[in-house]
């Protein structure tokens, strides 16, 4: 079958195959080409809704902060005695050395120093509140805790177990203040001023960072903005007509005056005689008896108008049968 084909047909069929396979054949498309579309298309919704596009700067936080924790923890005296063994420092001065420095906070561990802080703090609460208040109690204990576990972490960034139960007692914490707030706003105040805390409620609303909330909000902002600026003008406009009002209210005014010298009317008797016409009409009022109600009014209205129909049709009969009457006497005579 080949032998009568040229060498011109063969090659222009392989062109056409080839030109076929290109348009037929599927472009891998690199991630800068995709990144492109994508920036055109962000680039198009911007133009088409007119949106914002600078964006704000990164602001660094502080870490915990969450937390609501402004203060933190006072350093502890070496010399000091632990809570333990207060009042019993006269006595260890007859024992050796050794043993008064067991007694201060100069050799105690970490669990020792938080139990004399918490102890101390609780002492200081007794003095001040009474003791079924204990409330305040949880909440000064759990900020001594809160406090240390955030030294640890910050140093220990690594320690996830510290990290969880840290979060565990700012929502303890968050969870006992908000029973206080409920109970006693005053006293709330005040553990929030002694303590140097920061209470943030949750919110009612929780908006959603996404492109969509934030084209809503950004047309929300445009249509209170046009609203304002027609407010604005509206008020400009009725300040600027206030001068020929007050200038027309003048000279109506004294049209009316003129008109009452003429006349030799006082403007008292006709005040006076206004007065009267509206008290009379406001004792009318009061005086007129309240209209019935009548609750079975639209039963006798469909009653009457279906009475109507029926009179109409009973009348069309009765016409019709006549004129029957009359055809059939007028061929009686005929015949």
């Amino acid at each position: 079958m080949l032998k009568n084909v040229s060498n011109q047909q063969i090659i222009n069929v392989f062109k056409f195959l080839e030109a076929a396979w290109s348009t037929t054949q599927i472009r891998s498309i690199s991630y800068e080409e995709k990144q492109k579309k994508q920036r055109t298309h962000a680039q198009k919704m911007i133009d088409m809704f007119d949106l914002p596009t600078k964006k704000k700067k990164f602001e660094t936080r502080k870490p915990f902060d969450y937390s609501g924790d402004f203060g933190e923890l006072e350093p502890l005296k070496d010399d000091e005695t632990m809570f333990v063994y207060r009042g019993l420092e006269d006595k260890f001065k007859e024992f050796p050395q050794n043993y008064s420095k067991v007694t201060s906070l100069e050799y105690a561990d970490g669990q020792e120093k938080m139990a004399h802080r918490i102890w101390t703090m609780q002492e200081k609460f007794l003095n001040i509140c009474k003791y079924g208040e204990r409330s305040e109690m949880i909440i000064a204990q759990k900020t001594i805790q809160i406090r240390n576990l955030k030294e640890h972490c910050q140093k220990n960034k690594k320690d996830t177990l510290a990290r969880v139960i840290l979060l565990e007692q700012i929502q303890g914490r968050k969870k006992e203040l908000k029973k206080l707030r409920k109970r006693d706003y005053k006293r709330f105040i005040w553990l929030l001023k002694e303590l140097d805390l920061l209470y943030r409620p949750h919110p009612l609303y929780v908006d959603l960072n996404t492109r969509r909330a934030r084209m809503r909000q950004y047309l929300r902002e445009e249509t209170c903005r046009i609203i304002r600026e027609k407010i604005n003008a509206v008020y400009t406009r009725l300040d600027s007509e206030k001068e020929n009002f007050y200038t027309e209210k003048e000279k109506v005014l004294s049209e009316i005056r003129k008109d009452l010298s003429d006349h030799n009317i006082s403007a008292y008797d006709v005040l006076q005689n206004v007065r009267k016409l509206r008290q009379e009409r406001v004792v009318e009022r009061q005086n007129k008896a309240p209209p019935t109600p009548n609750t079975y009014r639209w039963i006798q209205s469909d009653k009457d108008r279906k009475k109507a129909e029926r009179r109409e049709r009973d009348l069309h009969r009765n016409a019709l049968v006549k004129k029957g009457m009359q055809k059939l006497a007028q061929s009686e005579e005929a015949s």
